[in-house]
């Protein structure tokens, strides 16, 4: 049942605010966009109730084009925050409950217009794990199949002692994925996913599984990889498991010709250039979402050393190491700047601990904006300006996206 309520603003913010503390109902609270003519520190804000340690909490993750921030309040000290928030003039207010559904639009003359959606099942309950970190969207339950195909699981249900750290990668990594909110918009129509370098292909079976199954959305996944052997057997486990929406090609990044435009592009640990390939694929395309998490990265330290270093670094650079850090952290810096340019709502954060893998960094892009953004260009240009080099990625576009740059 849907209810248009024309409620003054007084009502509509006291009505979010305990629809959000109810903390026997909440699932989650999201805030975007900005009024006509206003200025917001935040692109979006998700509010989620979260259980630390035996107490219950209110989650506050804060979004904005560079980063995301979280923070774990009380139930007293969150109800302040939720009044900071509702005094921001964000667009949209979306509050889910495990009894409904309320949705605030302002219009462009400022005023809000409030839908209400009851429902009229028997309500569920609200997942309070922490940040969902330990959450998992994979369980030795509700994955049974895919585990045991895949090698993750025993015969006997359990999850295998030297599998233990991937389970745990393969999680955080959908974790990762469902944060950037981006399948809502994609809802309702088919997505197609393609993972470049996937390899032994352990997320890219649980991408197809989290959207087909979890989500249950018309998901087509398609892993590419040079490795024949590889997309061979993956091509058996797919056979084994029946699932008709989940293929594998043998190729290279740069050459893959889709049949249909991928919404999602991934690169998982792809090798130095490879990554930059699949960025700039996702680029070309205009994916919607693109996520990678970099691997090694030589292509700019080779230019880097060709360069004499400014004096004021060189005692920095005595070490090799800090010398392979830099260049990292350097490539890293301008594809996620370039990102930005091309209209990507682009964040930088740790994909796993570092006691599983050194490169535990992920880029994440959402396709929010057009291209061109002139903070974006200005950074970009003073760091090439700087340190006298050119990334590959910016090579790789070429012409119709380097004018940007």
């Amino acid at each position: 049942m849907n209810d248009i309520l024309p409620l003054m603003d007084a009502d509509y913010k006291q009505l979010v605010r305990a629809k959000i503390l109810a903390r026997e109902t909440l699932v989650r609270a999201v805030f975007s966009g900005g009024q006509k003519g206003s200025s917001l520190p935040w692109t979006r804000v998700i509010v989620r109730l979260v259980e630390i340690k035996g107490e219950i909490n209110l989650q506050f993750s804060y979004f904005d084009e560079k980063k995301d921030i979280t923070k774990n309040y009380s139930l007293d000290e969150a109800a302040s925050k939720v009044d900071e928030l509702l005094a921001l003039p964000f667009r949209n207010i979306f509050v889910e409950s495990t009894t409904g559904g309320l949705q605030v639009n302002t219009s462009k003359k400022g005023k809000a217009l409030v839908n209400e959606v009851k429902l009229t099942e028997t309500p569920g309950t609200t997942d309070l794990t922490h940040d969902r970190q330990k959450s998992r969207l994979l369980s030795a339950e509700n994955a049974e199949p895919f585990l045991k195909a895949v090698g993750i699981m025993t015969k006997d249900g359990r999850i295998r002692a030297d599998m233990q750290r991937k389970f745990k990668q393969i999680n955080e990594f959908l974790r990762l994925v469902d944060e950037t909110d981006s399948f809502e918009a994609l809802s309702g129509k088919p997505i197609h996913v393609v993972d470049f370098g996937c390899g032994n292909a352990y997320l890219t079976f649980a991408i197809y599984y989290y959207l087909h199954d979890i989500l249950k959305l018309d998901a087509h996944v398609t892993g590419v990889d040079i490795k024949a052997d590889l997309i061979e057997r993956h091509q058996e486990k797919v056979k084994s498991l029946g699932w008709g929406q989940l293929n594998f090609q043998v190729g290279q990044i740069a050459d893959y010709k889709p049949e249909t435009i991928p919404n999602v592009v991934l690169a998982l640990h792809a090798c130095d250039t490879a990554t930059d390939d699949a960025l700039a694929q996702g680029i070309r395309w205009d994916s919607k979402l693109i996520v990678c998490a970099p691997c090694c990265q030589h292509e700019l330290q080779e230019q880097m050393s060709r360069i004499p270093m400014p004096n004021q670094l060189v005692p920095i650079f005595q070490d090799g190491i800090f010398f392979e850090r830099m260049g990292d952290i350097l490539t890293d810096t301008f594809r996620a700047t370039i990102l930005r340019i091309m209209g990507y709502r682009t964040d930088v954060t740790q994909f796993v601990p570092i006691e599983h893998t050194a490169k535990n960094l992920m880029i994440r892009s959402v396709k929010t904006s057009t291209t061109g953004n002139s903070r974006w260009v200005e950074e970009y240009r003073n760091l090439k300006s700087f340190w006298q080099v050119t990334p590959y990625l910016e090579r790789l576009l070429g012409d119709q996206y380097t004018q940007f740059l």
